[in-house]
Parts: C-alpha cells; structure tokens; sequence
C-alpha cells in the first residue's frame, strides 16, 4: 500500500500525526481546553458595567 503524501508534514502515519496536530491546533479539535475556551469564562470583562452607568 502507497502512503499518503501530507506535503511539508511528510508521508504516512507520521505526516498524518503531525498534519492533525498541527490542523487541531489551528481550527480547534475534541478538546474543549483549546485557546478560545477563557473566551466562556467573562475574562473579557463586565458585560453588565455599561448597564450601570447613568449618563
């Protein structure tokens, strides 16, 4: 059996290891603690501050 080309990752399970490693990283995989899960956590401040603010 030929194996697969993956281009600058290489050829065969390894290219293909390191091609979705590198495409999890890049567009988010199974795993939830990936860098955009602080975007859940209200880490981008208080959504309610301009509701308090009288003027």
């Amino acid at each position: 059996m030929k194996d697969f080309d993956f281009g600058s990752f290489g050829t065969g399970d390894e290219g293909y290891a390191q091609y979705m490693t590198a495409f999890d990283r890049n567009f988010g995989g199974e795993d939830t603690d990936g860098a955009f899960a602080s975007d859940d956590d209200g880490a981008c401040g208080d959504a309610d501050a301009e509701d308090d603010d009288p003027f």
